[in-house]
């Protein structure tokens, strides 16, 4: 009997699946993946298909750089303002880097991907200023990580969406004997 219920309420949530929504993704990347750059002071431009979260001025969002052939990865000050994040990225060695980044698109899930790019230069030329009306500048230091209220709520939502028809099915069953 159990049995019968069980594989009722799975082949229920299989027959009525709820639809899936696209996740939130990169447009645009500058520099671009393989680009060739000479400056050791730019900013890198990251564009995305729909604004980006910020909660209470936290970005939750991070862009490091490495030198290829080393393990040390280098947080960069970034601003985020609508689709767009922007790192302030400053370059000590030439050579080929690598790039990661992550972000909390507007659905709420995270996204990150990584590129990697050239520097040809030799040294720092010059310092960056942050462009007029562009946010505050997260410091490289702060930590940009997603509350664990956020993760909790998002399992008891799922458990919630997995759970609620067996128990329904169960109680209807219960009431017909």
């Amino acid at each position: 009997m159990k049995t019968k219920i069980t594989l009722t309420a799975l082949l229920a949530l299989l027959i009525f699946q709820t639809p899936a929504y696209a996740h939130d993704v990169l447009v645009d990347i500058n520099p671009a993946p393989g680009e060739v750059i000479s400056t050791s002071s730019f900013e890198a431009i990251l564009t995305f298909n729909n604004p980006l979260v910020v909660i209470a001025a936290e970005t939750n969002a991070e862009f490091a750089t490495k030198l290829q052939g080393t393990t040390d990865w280098i947080s960069h000050p970034i601003a985020i303002a609508d689709k767009t994040m922007v790192a302030q990225v400053e370059l000590s060695e030439a050579g080929p880097y690598d790039l990661r980044w992550s972000v909390i698109g507007s659905d709420g899930h995270a996204i990150s991907g990584d590129s990697n790019f050239v520097f040809e230069g030799l040294a720092l030329e010059e310092t960056v200023v942050p462009l007029a009306g562009e946010p505050e500048l997260a410091a490289a230091g702060e930590s940009q990580d997603i509350p664990v209220g956020f993760y909790v709520g998002l399992a008891l939502v799922a458990l919630g969406a997995v759970f609620a028809p067996i128990g329904l099915m169960m109680r209807r069953r219960s009431k017909k004997s």
